[in-house]
C-alpha cells in the first residue's frame, strides 16, 4: 500500500479511536454516578444495600463523592450532553 493511502487510513483510525475513548469516558462517568447512588442512595430515599456494606465500602468512595459533588454543582442536562456527544441537533 502506498504511503499516502496508509496515512489516510491512520488518520481515519485515529479519529475513530478518539471517538471511542470519548464514549467510554462518558460511560465510565455515568457508571460512577450509578455506583454512588446505589451505595449512598438512602440519603435521598432510594433503596440501598444494608448499612454495614455501605459503611465498609465508604472509605473507597472518596472519588465517587467528589464526582457526585461536582455533578450536583453543575447540574447539566444529561440528555443534552449525550446528544452533543453523538452530534444530534
Amino acid at each position: 500500500m502506498s504511503k499516502k493511502k496508509r496515512g489516510i487510513i491512520d488518520i481515519i483510525t485515529g479519529i475513530f479511536k478518539g471517538k471511542a475513548v470519548e464514549y467510554i469516558e462518558v460511560e465510565l462517568r455515568e457508571l460512577e454516578n450509578i455506583f454512588a447512588l446505589i451505595t449512598i442512595g438512602s440519603f435521598i430515599g432510594l433503596p440501598s444495600p444494608p448499612t454495614f456494606i455501605s459503611l465498609r465500602i465508604l472509605p473507597y468512595m472518596g472519588r465517587e463523592l467528589l464526582v457526585m459533588t461536582r455533578i450536583s454543582e453543575r447540574l447539566d442536562d444529561m440528555l443534552g450532553e449525550m446528544a452533543g456527544l453523538f452530534d444530534i441537533e
